[in-house]
């Protein structure tokens, strides 16, 4: 090296352990009490002797209190009486450490207490750790919750659930005891995913016979809100003489009031989608389609990334659908990839890889989490069974099957809704390539290259065979949107093709009809139905 490159020779220094180092140092600085410049009172008088440079430099609230001219400015102890001891020594650990440990018993508080001194990390963890827990039962408490505190994903989600699982809402304990404006709110929404007048009726009849001596006189309006002409007369004068009113009762009451010349539909807009994902058409498909089954009109979401995959496994959990497995075409290599795709920001991001690579494998959802089940790797069935955490990023392992098996058969869909495994009275006619989808508490099998229909119902514990599949199809795809059952594609061994065709199944007439075609011939894809806000 010369002398002129030796002067002109810079090296960039840059100390990695220096982050953690000097956040270790100044733990121990506010653990031992030096160089403490302020100190934090909760509402039970305990204090905390912390640095007003790091409280500034974690939460907006102190920046401001602390570098305005404010009266706490130069104060030497600053009260927060609406703040719990442990929930303030908890965001306090927080700023020294980077760390907070969240749990369903100190969530709500921790929530509210970021929010209050604007921690604006830990609140959105806190969000993000309220959706993993989101369910029909807890959704409306969530929804009022997150639009108090201004939590924008939890109160979407949570407006989700309401609409898109109403039939199941109106059982729930949280609906029945909402104020009427918050009734007539949700009752009122034009894409609350209802299909039947009958529903919004028991909407109605269960919420006023939760307490019936203050809503009798709400009747009226609800029933307005929901657009069920009554005579209004009949109807106050037939309440007004009937001294002990049950849900039977003012169900009775109200149909005996409706004028004549009305139908069974609602004029809601269902805002339900198909979503199509990838599959099989003499070589791998990257395309996502996306399905109007009102409108029977078809959009194009983004493409799948490394789609030159096949046998994959989807699966839905709140506004992401996961693609997980598979193997590559040309190598037939298991592989353990996975890919999530937003339906709501159209945008795919690669997930944690799966601990075990597999294909022809289930996924499901349950409690916040997507279990991956069964399937092939190396060439032979898996046992092997795992889960993934959204909020962890990470895949988990559980108890392996009693038996691996391709599938995993998809059977197991049902039972793990209701959280638990359980062995199911034998399929009454052995399928190859079918599909299951849930529908009013039971499991249906469809396609397998027949045209034979299969109903569980766990209740009876039997199977039951249901109207004819108008095609026979293999490696198809089944969703359920507005009460029926939607069977897409597959391939048909008897002819020799692909299929394209989409068929619906409606349980109250017990028939199929075909409905519509896919945009392209497709097997092995996936089949998803969503509720859009």
């Amino acid at each position: 090296m010369s002398s002129e490159d030796a002067e002109s020779y810079t090296y960039e220094f840059c100390d990695e352990a220096h982050p953690s180092e000097t956040l270790g140092a100044l733990w121990e600085f506010y653990s031992c009490g030096l160089f403490a410049d302020i100190t934090l009172q909760c509402c039970t008088g305990q204090t905390f002797h912390c640095h007003k440079a790091l409280l500034s430099a974690r939460s907006a609230y102190f920046k401001v209190m602390f570098t305005s001219d404010m009266r706490e400015r130069s104060n030497v102890v600053i009260n927060l009486p609406g703040i719990d001891g442990e929930i303030l020594s908890t965001l306090v650990n927080y700023v020294y450490t980077s760390k907070v440990s969240i749990t369903q018993a100190n969530v709500q508080s921790l929530l509210e207490a970021a929010d209050l001194l604007q921690f604006s990390s830990v609140k959105a963890a806190c969000e993000e750790f309220m959706m993993r827990f989101l369910d029909v039962d807890n959704c409306l408490g969530m929804q009022a919750f997150a639009e108090f505190h201004v939590c924008p994903m939890l109160e979407r989600e949570a407006l989700r659930i309401v609409l898109s699982r109403f039939e199941e809402l109106i059982c729930q304990e949280e609906f029945w005891g909402l104020d009427f404006k918050k009734v007539v709110t949700i009752l009122s929404a034009e894409n609350v995913n209802v299909w039947k007048e009958e529903t919004l009726l028991d909407a109605v009849v269960k919420w006023v016979t939760f307490d019936l001596d203050t809503r009798k006189e709400n009747i009226l309006d609800l029933l307005h809100c929901i657009q069920l002409e009554v005579d209004d007369v009949y109807l106050a004068t037939a309440l007004d003489l009937t001294k002990k009113c049950n849900e039977h009762k003012i169900r009775s009451i109200i149909r005996q009031s409706v004028k004549p010349s009305r139908t069974s539909a609602t004029s809601k807009n269902l805002t339900s989608r198909m979503y199509i994902i990838g599959g099989y058409y003499w070589h791998p498909l990257s395309e996502i389609h996306i399905w109007d089954p009102i409108c029977n009109t078809w959009a194009q979401g983004k493409d799948m990334p490394d789609y030159t995959r096949e046998s994959y496994s989807v699966s839905l959990l709140g506004s992401n659908i996961y693609v997980s497995g598979g193997y590559r075409t040309e190598t037939v290599d298991a592989l353990d990839t996975v890919w999530i795709y937003n339906f709501d920001s159209d945008e795919w991001t690669e997930g944690c890889s799966m601990i075990t690579a597999r294909y022809y494998h289930c996924s499901v959802p349950l409690h916040g989490c997507i279990y991956a089940i069964g399937g092939y790797t190396g060439g032979a069935p898996t046992q092997e069974t795992e889960y993934y955490d959204p909020l962890k990023k990470k895949w988990f392992p559980v108890a392996d099957m009693i038996q691996g098996m391709k599938n995993a058969l998809k059977i197991c869909f049902m039972n793990f809704c209701v959280g638990f495994l359980f062995p199911l009275t034998s399929q009454k006619h052995s399928k190859y390539g079918l599909c299951s989808v849930s529908l009013n508490n039971k499991v249906y099998l469809v396609g397998g290259q027949s045209t034979i229909t299969d109903c569980y119902d766990p209740e009876r514990d039997e199977w039951t065979q249901i109207a004819m599949m108008k095609e026979r199809r293999m490696e198809c795809g089944a969703a359920v949107i507005n009460g029926c059952i939607y069977v897409t594609g597959g391939y048909s061994y008897s002819k020799g093709t692909y299929l394209e065709s989409i068929e619906r199944y409606d349980p109250e007439l017990d028939s199929w009809e075909i409905v519509g075609n896919l945009p392209s011939a497709t097997r092995s894809h996936g089949c998803i139905g969503v509720f859009c806000l």
